[in-house]
């Protein structure tokens, strides 16, 4: 299917002209933004009412209703502001670049721009997220065919799409409607999963300088993957096409609703109760007390059981861990022996994928209470599941398949090399975990969150290739 461009090009490429008229700060319409995007943050769309944010931002309603008349006004307004702030960013990376460099750059540019917006302000970054602004992604078909209309398209998304199209008319290729919409959500999880992960999972405990240089290389290996499909027009596939082993149940038990016969049951439900209480109020208030109540345990059971608020912690970090890493590596089982490194990464990334399609809660608190190593030591040092390095148990399954892959293909043996790879491939099947669950994708079947997922992880997987000069096979 091919497609001639028609595209909006003032409205998403000439940016720096509009007027985007920001309330001034410290203002009462910023106050009552500020805290839109605060409930957002830890909710959705209907989380979000007018009533709720003027109680939160200390603001007569009367004074909030002469602002936004109504709930889905404040929602298209905090939206607005949103997208000015990741508008704002972006255009400042791009303005960097001289104005012959190749688009690609402006690609790497655009995506830097989301990156740094993210960790200046986790609180908008998680507004952005769980938001309409991500989850209202259009023209997504079982095949992924359906006439693209770029100017229906969220703001950012837009930006990537018409980066894409420049690049590939640069290049001097056809437009293909398949290929373009899966490379903009291709660039879009990688961005999107390095950004996060960056801001409130496991890369937050890096220094500033260490999340840019992961992100740079990171991206500049899926850059790689995607400008070899484009000139391709088509994607290199990699088994297996789908996941590759049945999906388990979803998990749709609340803490309090759980059995608590035993006290192994008992536990359980206290885990339960602190996961929940992470995705409610994220860290800074979490305690036993809380996940406890949540789980409808009395108090004093519970602290028979944990040893205060670290020890609930902990225990739920190894807990979580365990179910992340159990439906990791259930799905990599289904590979035949013999199969090539590649086939098993793939095949762990579906695993990821579908425990958070099935469990989004334990996945969400999961990625925030991370706290081990995601730096290897050296290339050489196998590790196994024993954790070697501090490191959580699906990590050390991830890590230690990716340098297998290197060593079968006689990749450069070098810990800077396993750490990026790693990261540009777990980055990517994260930000489409994201999508899956808060965002973009996540009232589509889990049928075709494979399906995008699979070809998604096919151009990350060229971009590894291309990026070592692997073989292929």
């Amino acid at each position: 299917m091919r497609w001639e461009i028609t595209l909006s090009a003032a409205r998403l490429m000439d940016v720096t002209a509009q007027d985007t008229s920001a309330p001034a700060a410290g203002s009462v319409e910023h106050r009552l933004l500020e805290t839109a995007a605060q409930i957002l943050g830890r909710g959705d769309k209907e989380a979000l009412t007018l009533e709720r944010a003027a109680d939160q931002a200390d603001i007569p309603l009367d004074e909030a209703r002469a602002l936004y008349a109504d709930d889905p006004a404040l929602f298209a307004g905090v939206t607005e502001f949103l997208n000015d702030r990741l508008r704002d960013y972006a255009d400042r990376e791009l303005a960097k670049l001289p104005e012959d460099v190749p688009i690609i750059k402006r690609v790497l540019a655009n995506a830097t721009g989301y990156f740094n917006a993210a960790l200046d302000n986790p609180t908008y970054f998680a507004a952005y997220s769980h938001s309409q602004v991500t989850e209202d992604f259009p023209n997504i078909e079982d095949e992924i065919k359906r006439p693209l209309n770029p100017d229906t398209f969220p703001e950012v998304s837009a930006r990537v799409l018409n980066l894409l199209v420049e690049a590939i008319n640069e290049l001097g290729h056809p437009i293909q409607e398949d290929l373009l919409i899966t490379g903009t959500l291709a660039l879009l999880s990688e961005a999107h999963g390095l950004a996060h992960l960056a801001t409130f999972g496991i890369m937050r405990h890096l220094s500033p300088t260490a999340k840019r240089q992961t992100f740079q290389a990171a991206m500049n290996s899926m850059l790689s993957g995607m400008c070899n499909t484009m000139g391709e027009g088509n994607i290199l596939r990699f088994d297996p096409d789908t996941i590759p082993g049945p999906v388990s149940e979803k998990w749709t038990t609340l803490a309090k609703d759980m059995p608590r016969g035993t006290k192994d049951e008992i536990r359980e439900a206290i885990l339960r109760g602190g996961a929940e209480e992470v995705v409610a109020d994220g860290l800074a208030n979490f305690s036993l007390a809380n996940a406890a109540e949540r789980a409808g345990i009395p108090l004093n059971t519970a602290t028979q059981l944990f040893d205060g608020d670290q020890s609930l912690l902990r225990e739920l970090e190894i807990y979580l861990d365990e179910a992340n890493t159990q439906a990791i590596m259930r799905q990599a089982s289904f590979v035949p022996d013999g199969s090539p490194s590649l086939t098993f990464i793939k095949a762990a990334g579906f695993g990821y994928i579908e425990y958070a399609l099935n469990d989004p809660v334990g996945f969400v608190a999961l990625i925030e209470i991370s706290s081990r190593s995601i730096v290897p030591v050296s290339f050489d040092d196998e590790g196994g599941m024993a954790q070697p390095f501090d490191m959580g148990k699906a990590f050390t399954f991830l890590m230690n398949i990716v340098r297998d892959a290197i060593s079968e293909s006689e990749g450069p043996r070098s810990t800077w090399v396993l750490y990026t790879q790693m990261m540009a491939l777990w980055a990517a099947v994260h930000g489409i975990a994201q999508l899956v669950t808060v965002g973009a994708l996540r009232y589509r079947t889990p049928e075709f969150c494979f399906q995008v997922s699979s070809r998604i992880m096919d151009i990350g997987l060229r971009g590894m290739i291309n990026a070592l000069e692997l073989r292929s096979n």
